[in-house]
């Protein structure tokens, strides 16, 4: 696979691109308008030489004279010298005989280049490009007149070799691209400082790292039940989830959106978000009460280079925490239990004390006889075969209070629970056991028909467990939903005893079925010993 190309690598060749190409045309178009600028400037030069000479009285007065004493040459020679781009001033009469040239033995011969024409018929003022003595060149041509009789006595012609032209036009462009170079450098450093800049600012996270954050993030913040509120340096609230609006029973007061923005004491007073941006300590596991809701909250502050830029709280209701705790733990269902066992043990006692004052003797020994072996039986199926305390300890309390309940909770004598599976705690195949029996409690009548019937099997790969009942069963349009957290068809805070038994099993890779039966719910759990 193609390794992609890094953020800063991608920033630096881009920025380089677009200097590159901005200066490359910038470039293209003032060396253009330079070349002709030199060339225009070179052409109107040449003209205003030629038509300062031609008018100039010293060259009139020589050149209609014959110049008899060689004053055109030295005069010619003398301005040249004050004069940029101009290679040679030609001063020649109407039979095209020169009377100044730079190269002093071409004075006296015939003009040369075959473009003087129009000047000596015409009498024109222009510039042409030929070949002349000295060379391809560009010339102006100006007619000399008689001052008196306005005629025409010879020509002037003023010229600059085009290779010296083409000279300052490489010049100019050389300095243009030296100066494109040192503005590209700028910019190649300038891009190198910026991407690293830009690097720096996103931690070194690359926009693909960027974008898996994002996702896993919001993933993050839709998973999970816990409130979450963040908080810029300036306690502004940045991020808020919907667990949160719950919580804190604001989420049919407010929009979500309303809220990014504000400064949180405003939308949650009391918080405590405030102090922890001051001071830059974490609180952990700090009871707090919000609107009426108490609350447990965890407030860290996030830290950037070691300062604090914001700080970010997770929190849960504390009842919803106390209720998962005694679903979780079974001390509710255990207090209950314990609560059945001495009830039912004292109307015992008081059986016993009636009969034993009507001197019914011999109805209080079989009254005493049957509760002995209706214990002793189930005493020997709980200590002898099922060898995990807190089991036995569960399902004798679930008997007790099944007894007070007028529900005959049966356990079969031929279960068997010698060890647990791999990694599978007490705690936990007491949350699945217990659950479902209170659940059958809850279905069954309580008028002497109620019946609840427990196995559990240990296998050599399997742990089996059944639990059915005779109670009203569960309707079929609620089966997919029983195992959904806060579902229940009872009234009070009911609805995680399946959703935790469902947990568990799924946890251990088992299978929990809810068979088909005429009446009633039949349970019927299979884990693996071993887990993979």
């Amino acid at each position: 696979m193609k390794k992609a190309m890094k953020l800063q690598t991608k920033l630096t060749l881009l920025i380089i691109t677009v200097v590159f190409v901005s200066i490359s045309i910038i470039i293209f178009f003032v060396a253009s308008w330079m070349t002709e600028n030199i060339e225009s400037k070179a052409r109107t030069n040449i003209m205003n030489v030629a038509e300062m000479v031609a008018h100039s009285r010293e060259i009139v007065d020589a050149l209609e004279a014959k110049d008899p004493k060689g004053q055109i040459g030295p005069y010619v020679n003398m301005q040249l010298k004050n004069l940029e781009q101009v290679e040679y001033i030609i001063v020649a009469d109407m039979e095209e005989v020169r009377y100044s040239h730079p190269n002093p033995e071409m004075i006296g011969k015939r003009f040369v280049g075959g473009d003087e024409y129009r000047v000596l018929q015409k009498g024109e003022t222009y510039i042409s490009e030929a070949t002349g003595t000295l060379g391809k060149s560009l010339r102006a041509f100006t007619p000399i007149y008689d001052t008196e009789n306005k005629r025409e006595i010879g020509f002037v012609s003023v010229g600059t070799l085009t290779h010296s032209i083409e000279t300052a036009k490489h010049t100019a462009i050389l300095y243009i691209i030296l100066i494109g170079f040192g503005g590209l450098t700028a910019g190649i450093i300038g891009a190198f400082l910026l991407a690293n800049n830009i690097k720096n600012t996103l931690l070194g996270l690359e926009p693909e790292e960027i974008t898996k954050l994002y996702n896993e993030k919001m993933g993050i913040l839709h998973a999970i039940h816990e409130g979450l509120i963040a908080v810029d340096h300036r306690g502004r609230i940045t991020l808020v989830n919907d667990s949160a609006l719950n919580i804190l029973h604001l989420k049919n007061r407010v929009n979500k959106k309303d809220i990014i923005g504000k400064n949180v004491e405003d939308v949650i007073p009391n918080t405590r978000m405030v102090n922890v941006l001051e001071t830059g300590e974490s609180e952990f596991e700090k009871e707090q009460r919000i609107n009426n809701t108490i609350i447990m909250t965890n407030r860290i502050p996030i830290m950037n280079r070691g300062k604090v830029v914001g700080a970010i709280a997770s929190f849960r209701d504390k009842t919803e925490v106390t209720k998962m705790a005694e679903e979780l733990t079974g001390v509710k269902k255990m207090a209950w239990s314990l609560r059945a066992q001495n009830h039912e043990f004292m109307n015992k006692l008081h059986t016993i004390s009636g009969l034993i004052q009507l001197e019914e003797y011999d109805e209080a020994l079989q009254f005493i006889s049957d509760i002995a072996k209706s214990r002793n039986n189930i005493s020997n199926i709980l200590t002898e075969n099922i060898k995990d305390s807190s089991v036995s300890a569960l399902l004798l309390s679930k008997y007790n209070k099944a007894e007070e309940c007028r529900v005959k909770l049966k356990i079969d004598e031929n279960s068997k629970l010698t060890k647990l599976p791999e990694y599978m705690t007490p705690e936990e195949i007491v949350s699945v056991l217990g659950n479902l029996i209170e659940n059958s409690l809850d279905e069954v009548k309580n008028d002497g028909t109620g019946l609840i019937y427990v196995k559990i099997v240990e296998g050599e790969n399997f742990l089996n467990i059944i639990v059915k009942d005779n109670g009203g069963g569960i309707p079929v349009e609620y089966r997919e939903k029983i195992y959904e957290q806060g579902f229940s068809t009872k009234d009070g805070q009911r609805g995680h005893g399946m959703y935790i038994v469902k947990k568990i099993i799924d946890d251990f890779n088992g299978t929990i079925n809810l068979d088909d039966v005429d009446e009633g719910a039949h349970w019927n759990i299979i884990i693996p010993m071993t887990r993979k």
